[in-house]
């Protein structure tokens, strides 16, 4: 694209991978976990990380913004009919494309949750904490828009206030991924931005204890 209209565009890759979920439907079996969010949740390692867990169900998209999640929440959601659902997103909003305050991100994530609570009422959702991103790499002072780690903790935060569902489990990552002085530990990511091997492990080791309590196993 020559012409750029700081309008949030979906690319190739992004079809494709919405595509693939609306593909998968077709064989996933109700009860199982689905893991829903952006390109950090479809890099996720799930078979590796969660081998317990026999339904489980990769639906992160690449750059998925919370309005594009909105969107496909019942393709990547509501026709799995999940007994659990995992969630993060947010980073992206703060691209150079969209570049909503974190109170509109939250929001977002509340209707997200409020379609999915309509849908399968039984269903529980763990929302684990936008990360942190290295800011010498990824802030606003080197990529366009207005990411940092500072909206990225507020738009968790925000989301207490916004989300009032009572099947939803907070889960706060954040502080696990920054040294004593609020900076990202760089050893957990690959480019700034997305976790490493070192760093997905210490993400499961936070998510798994809170998901197997949730499933009740």
């Amino acid at each position: 694209m020559v012409y750029d209209p700081h309008y949030f565009q979906l690319r190739e890759t992004q079809l494709k991978r919405m595509l693939a979920i609306v593909e998968q439907t077709k064989d996933a079996q109700p009860g199982g976990v689905v893991f829903f969010g952006d390109s950090l949740t479809e890099i996720y390692p799930l078979e590796e990380s969660y081998s317990e867990l026999p339904l489980k169900y990769n639906c992160g998209i690449g750059g998925a913004t919370s309005k594009l999640l909105l969107n496909m929440v019942d393709e990547g959601v509501i026709k799995y009919q999940p007994k659990l659902v995992v969630l993060m997103v947010g980073i992206n909003d703060l691209g150079n494309t969209v570049m909503l305050s974190p109170r509109e991100i939250a929001v977002n994530i509340a209707r997200v949750i409020d379609v999915i609570r309509g849908n399968c009422p039984d269903a529980k959702v763990l929302l684990w904490s936008t990360l942190p991103c290295v800011e010498a790499l990824r802030d606003y002072h080197h990529v366009a828009g207005i990411r940092c780690n500072d909206f990225s903790k507020m738009i968790f935060e925000l989301c207490h206030e916004t989300v009032r569902d009572p099947l939803t489990t907070f889960v706060d990552v954040f502080p696990q991924f920054v040294a004593a002085d609020g900076e990202a530990l760089t050893e957990f990511y690959q480019d700034g931005l997305h976790l490493n091997e070192k760093g997905f492990e210490r993400l499961t080791a936070l998510l798994k204890p809170e998901i197997l309590k949730l499933l009740g196993e």
